[in-house]
């Protein structure tokens, strides 16, 4: 990867400490300094406060649900560019991110590659 973008905001909503820690390494690599959101609820506060340029989003967090932040969110008009995070095991699963209005998918285990590429993707 190329860029190294330490203006770009990014939110990362996601209630497991090791996954929060593997997010910051990459976007680290990529110079993005992110934000953390232990839970929905947090999340959602964070997104209403602030603009973020794209947002990581686990799918599952405690007090709200990621596809609970992410509609209401929609539901406001903000077009921030949110990737749900998840094992991907469940296909209507994967179906109901996209239909509450996730903009992609990073699969768990996350892999740095694919992180790299969907910062590029959307920023």
């Amino acid at each position: 990867m190329s860029f190294y973008d330490s203006e770009l905001k990014v939110l990362v909503a996601e209630d497991s400490p090791p996954m929060r820690l593997v997010l910051k390494t990459y976007l680290g690599k990529l110079g993005i300094t992110p934000q953390f959101a232990e839970n929905g609820r947090e999340a959602l506060r964070i997104l209403h406060e602030d603009s973020f340029d794209m947002a990581f989003m686990d799918v599952h967090m405690p007090e709200l649900d990621g596809r609970e932040v992410v509609a209401e969110i929609r539901g406001e008009g903000q077009n921030v560019p949110i990737i749900a995070m998840t094992t991907g095991d469940d296909p209507e699963l994967l179906t109901s991110c996209i239909e509450s209005g996730y903009s992609s998918i990073l699969l768990k285990p996350i892999m740095k590659e694919d992180v790299f590429r969907l910062v590029e993707k959307f920023r």
